[in-house]
């Protein structure tokens, strides 16, 4: 197994195994055994997934998989998806250049328009009180290409920098900045989201609505970037959630 020490967080427990289905449900378990705040982290995953049901790639020793738990407040936890791309964004961009990163709404990590970073948030009750489980994988080697099932060709930590990156020295910058942004305002977590995804205004965005199909142009953000704005060719806009969206296109990528 990998070894870790990452100093103090603002979690209360660390739980590391050499094996899970998948992080995020070992830290809804340890909510259910009245667990109140923790990190867990896995060195492999054998049902790992994303968001929609995809699963996520996770063999033995090749990358970061973890997730943290924690009670939250109701307005933290619709800013949890929000927290955790500006966190997992500022823990890339701590080892390659801003400039060839991008946050793509609701949360991955693109680096060269490759896929780097995926996250799930799942929300659940234990009584009156309200947790936030925020997944995030990291790869610090690249997966073979065909590993994902996605749109996007994955890349890596390594590939993107040119040199082997540290596991204890990722995890380490991802916890900080997601400690820093827990701590942030609402105001500052919205203005620095808006402008990491600003660059997507105007992409090609087809998706359902009301059971109807939609097909326009991103032509901005609802209440809390919680959905998309498209705008359709008659020029009225309507709003899509993430779940409802079948496709976003770029120049030469879908997504």
């Amino acid at each position: 197994m990998r070894t870790y020490d990452i100093g103090p967080t603002p979690w209360r427990n660390f739980y590391h195994f050499g094996v899970l289905d998948s992080t995020n449900a070992e830290a809804i378990r340890l909510i259910g055994k009245g667990i109140s705040s923790g990190i867990v982290i896995a060195d492999r995953q054998t049902a790992g997934r994303g968001r929609g049901e995809k699963s996520w790639h996770s063999p033995a020793g090749k990358n970061l998989y973890v997730s943290f738990f924690a009670k939250t407040g109701r307005e933290q936890a619709m800013n949890a998806a929000k927290i955790a791309g500006l966190a997992a964004y500022d823990a890339v961009t701590a080892v390659v250049p801003a400039k060839r990163t991008l946050l793509k709404w609701p949360n991955d990590i693109l680096v060269d328009k490759k896929k780097l970073c995926g996250i799930l948030i799942q929300h659940l009750t234990r009584g009156r009180d309200l947790f936030t489980v925020t997944g995030i994988g990291l790869n610090l080697t690249t997966p073979g290409k065909k590993a994902f099932d996605w749109a996007w060709e994955p890349t890596s930590l390594e590939e993107a920098s040119g040199g082997a990156v540290e596991p204890n020295g990722a995890l380490k910058e991802l916890v900080a900045a997601l400690a820093r942004w827990q701590e942030a305002t609402p105001a500052a977590i919205d203005a620095r989201y808006e402008r990491l995804v600003g660059w997507m205004h105007g992409a090609a965005v087809a998706g359902r609505s009301g059971g109807e199909e939609v097909a326009g142009s991103i032509a901005g953000f609802g209440e809390g970037h919680r959905t998309i704005l498209v705008k359709g060719t008659d020029g009225a806009e309507q709003e899509i959630s993430a779940g409802d969206i079948d496709r976003i296109t770029f120049p030469g990528r879908r997504a």
